[in-house]
């Protein structure tokens, strides 16, 4: 769940790794999956995940859609952890080659969930 405490409406991504069965019954693979945007006006939350959480490490990429008074530009969250966005609406299986397929790469920050956990709520506030 995303939470935004910012001031502002903020548009936040989601990556993660999501297992994925090919078509040979022998095989299947785990591959990164990049979506959104999720729009979450200030004081609201999102669920922008609908499944138990089974992985330990997902990501998040967020922008406030306006600069809070006295900032030159909108806030920014992000980290060092390259997925692929778009424009509009997204979702993008694999986390290589983003421009090559018309993409955008950007860089998403980490969250470590631990072992067992399997909800979290995500806090976007002013700033951090």
């Amino acid at each position: 769940m995303f939470c935004n405490r910012a001031q502002q409406p903020i548009e936040a991504a989601l990556g993660h790794r999501e297992h994925k069965d090919t078509t040979d019954d022998s095989e299947s693979a785990d591959v990164w999956v990049s979506e959104g945007w999720w729009r979450i006006e200030p004081g609201q939350c999102s669920r922008v995940y609908g499944q138990p959480l089974k992985e330990r490490f997902y990501f998040y990429y967020a922008t406030a859609l306006a600069a809070n008074a006295g900032a030159q530009k909108p806030f920014v969250w992000s980290g060092k952890y390259q997925f692929c966005t778009d424009n509009k609406a997204f979702r993008v299986e694999g986390d290589g080659d983003c421009e090559g397929r018309g993409y955008r790469a950007k860089g998403f920050q980490q969250i470590d969930l631990g072992a067992n956990t399997r909800d979290y709520t995500l806090d976007f506030k002013d700033g951090g």
